[in-house]
């Protein structure tokens, strides 16, 4: 199988146009058609769907382009490792993460970091959903909660402490909250729900003692902030990182309920495919995300 036949497939799959890929590769789009449909021939299978107005890949498409992505990234990496090139750092990376861990701390580093490194492209999500690393081809996602698939590897750069709050408002009309046995109906909580956030039960601990919470709710919503919003707007009581409730507490929008109680920390990764051979911009990426989390923690 032809290298160079798999690096034009994989360019019209990334460019989603024939005439656009011939472009970026300095070929004909007659070539690049042709190329594509040997490939497909000596596959036995379509790779690609086509119609007047977008490709589309098939099953077997994805899969094959997942593979060739990985190889060719090797292929790459084991170039800059030998020659004179192996200090730079460049090549695209896939990145995921939740929302809430994006927009208020981790996008602004990457941003930081495309400026140091302008040869280096990052496609970036933020979402709340359940991905699937290997069949996504996502080079890093940042998981909040325990790590429990053993074939990735798991950097833990961050342990996030949880408060419990809610409005004034909430516990003018239902009662305030002075233990856990204040706990119970009325109260009720807004619920997270969340598969890709991992946060374990209500659980608290002072001085040996333990005690575990099952609120009913009225609202179950499935991102962080949908339930701080809720909490501001007196809904019911929620369990929320801590960094997000510090200007509410301030202004006096929330309260911080049993301060003096402890809860389980919840830990913050980095979880990445298992590779005998990682790109150097990967692992710089997640030195340099790490070193400014710890910048602003130590702050």
């Amino acid at each position: 199988m032809d290298l160079n036949t798999i690096a034009i497939f994989s360019q019209v799959v990334e460019c989603g146009s024939f005439t656009q890929a011939a472009e970026a590769l300095d070929l004909t789009k007659s070539t690049v058609s042709r190329k594509v449909a040997e490939l497909e021939q000596h596959l036995g299978v379509r790779l690609i769907t086509r119609s007047t107005r977008n490709l589309t890949l098939t099953p077997e498409g994805e899969t094959f382009y997942q593979s060739c992505m990985q190889m060719l990234e090797i292929m790459e990496q084991a170039e800059l490792e030998v020659t004179a090139n192996q200090d730079l750092i460049r090549g695209r990376l896939n990145v995921v993460m939740p929302v809430e861990l994006g927009q208020q701390v981790l996008g602004q580093y990457i941003h930081d970091f495309l400026k140091l490194y302008p040869n280096v492209t990052i496609h970036l999500e933020l979402s709340n959903r359940e991905v699937d690393i290997i069949g996504e081809g996502i080079d890093l996602y940042a998981q909040v909660g325990e790590v429990s698939d053993s074939s990735m590897v798991a950097r833990q750069f961050h342990t996030s402490r949880r408060a419990m709050v809610a409005s004034p408002q909430y516990l003018e009309q239902y009662g305030e909250i002075r233990t856990p046995a204040d706990l119970k109906p009325p109260h009720h909580q807004v619920k997270v729900y969340n598969k890709a956030v991992k946060l374990p039960n209500w659980h608290l601990m002072q001085a040996g003692e333990e005690v575990y919470i099952d609120l009913p709710y009225k609202l179950r919503v499935n991102s962080i902030t949908s339930s701080l919003m809720a909490c501001l707007d007196g809904l019911g009581i929620a369990l929320l990182p801590e960094f997000i409730c510090r200007e509410h507490f301030a202004s006096g929008r929330l309260v911080h309920l049993l301060p003096h109680w402890e809860m389980p920390m919840v830990p913050v990764s980095f979880v990445y495919p298992q590779r005998k051979l990682i790109p150097k911009r990967l692992r710089v990426l997640i030195d340099y995300l790490i070193e400014r989390f710890e910048q602003r923690v130590t702050k």
